[in-house]
């Protein structure tokens, strides 16, 4: 027995589809394949070739597939798969157009923007005569518009442009003198319309005098113009404003920039800024030109309430980041530099008042959430009263009581780090 015969093999029929995304999809069951003998027929699929393509929708594809029976004997066959599109575009054209001039034999510079989409995607290439853009003149204009896809399918429509006479521009509100502190955005704006014809088109160009010409300002080409950051070297800069209706310019009154510069602001601490308990320190701003107001910030907050060139006096209470923001008489701002109040590291434990009736309070050198213990003992050394605190800045207060059954007496208050080192002690009255 020896089986040399291959299958037979019919591939589906040739097809022809208009765009890429409409190649049908392998399909093995399409296939039909038979073998002399008996047995499973096993059909696959060999490949695609693509050829003769002239653009993205228009090539031939060769799909073989390949009949194998259980001796391995085999047979391909091939489908012919046309992808040809010769759809143009689907081109839609915006409705006729009509525009206004000035009086008198003018142009009018008219954009549009027709749409349009190919039945297979991909890019279409638009082109209007006259294009968007141009300079129509006076009358009606007719635009013809193609659209081409990828494989040169071409779509036509057409409308028309009427351009009518109109008026001049008029300015109603011209550019005015602006003042600004350095560093500060300066804007000059004008309004203007066509009369008696208020929907005219208008364009805008901000112009800046150089001493001898007016030169354009290039991007500047709205009704207000922003000058940013302004420097004390724009100081007497001058603007005005073209503004052209279709086919007149008339300029606007010209307006200038005045800069002020900004206020110098300086902080001190009289007489230390490294406290300990009982000390006191005074903040002095020093701020030129004089007479502006003062807003103090502590630990970048501000402080209400406070005006003056003086803060204080401010004791451990108070530790933290302080500055000033001055306002100068002409209302240019500035920030002071930051004077950080801090705690003079100590020994010393601080108990007051001593004597005291069983209620005192307990302060000591620490830095940020350290974590202590206050323990108060008799003078037989009898453990009075044991508290675990977490601090908060240097210096912070702690509140002890030692209740109404402590006896009048010395005690002994020590302060214990977290580690077991005692960090100070120190003997306090009680009387009763």
């Amino acid at each position: 027995v020896n089986d040399t015969q291959a299958p037979t093999i019919t591939c589906p029929a040739a097809v022809t589809v208009s765009c890429a995304a409409l190649v049908p999809a392998v399909n093995i069951a399409a296939v039909v394949a038979t073998d002399n003998c008996s047995g499973t027929v096993t059909v696959t699929h060999v490949g695609d070739v693509i050829s003769n393509q002239t653009c993205a929708n228009r090539y031939t594809v060769t799909r073989t597939y390949m009949a194998t029976d259980v001796c391995g004997n085999n047979a391909t066959c091939t489908q012919i798969i046309t992808v040809n599109d010769v759809t143009g575009p689907v081109l839609t054209c915006p409705a006729n157009i009509n525009v206004n001039t000035p009086a008198g034999a003018c142009t009018a510079i008219v954009s549009f923007a027709p749409t349009a989409t190919d039945n297979c995607g991909g890019t279409v290439s638009i082109v209007s005569v006259p294009a968007s853009g141009s300079a129509f003149a006076i009358g009606t204009t007719p635009v013809n518009v193609t659209a081409t896809d990828a494989c040169g399918n071409t779509s036509t429509c057409s409308f028309t442009v009427t351009v009518s006479n109109g008026q001049i521009p008029v300015i109603t509100a011209q550019p005015t003198n602006t003042t600004v502190c350095v560093g500060a955005n300066a804007t000059f704006s004008v309004t203007a319309n066509t009369a008696p014809i208020t929907n005219g088109d208008l364009t805008y160009q901000w112009q800046q005098w150089n001493g001898t010409a007016w030169i354009n300002i290039t991007g500047a080409n709205a009704a207000a113009y922003t000058v940013n950051a302004t420097t004390l070297s724009m100081n007497t800069n001058t603007f005005r404003c073209v503004v052209t209706g279709a086919c007149t310019a008339i300029n606007s009154n010209a307006a200038s920039l005045f800069v002020n510069p900004l206020p110098t602001i300086g902080i001190d601490a009289v007489a230390t800024s490294s406290l300990v308990p009982g000390q006191t320190a005074n903040l002095v701003a020093t701020a030129s030109p004089s007479g502006g107001n003062y807003a103090w910030r502590f630990n970048g907050n501000t402080i209400s309430n406070t005006t003056a060139a003086t803060y204080g006096p401010l004791s451990v209470d108070n530790i933290g980041a302080y500055s000033v923001v001055y306002t100068d008489p002409n209302g240019c701002v500035s920030s002071s530099n930051t004077i950080n109040l801090t705690g003079l590291a100590s020994t010393n434990v601080w108990v007051y008042p001593n004597p005291n009736n069983g209620q005192f309070n307990v302060r000591f050198y620490n830095l940020n959430n350290e974590k202590a213990t206050i323990k108060v003992l008799s003078s037989l050394g009898q453990l009075m009263l044991q508290r675990a605190i977490t601090t908060g800045t240097a210096y912070s207060n702690t509140v002890i009581d030692l209740g109404p059954s402590a006896a009048a007496g010395i005690y002994l208050v020590k302060v214990v780090a977290s580690d077991g080192r005692e960090l100070a002690a120190k003997q306090v009255v009680v009387y009763r």
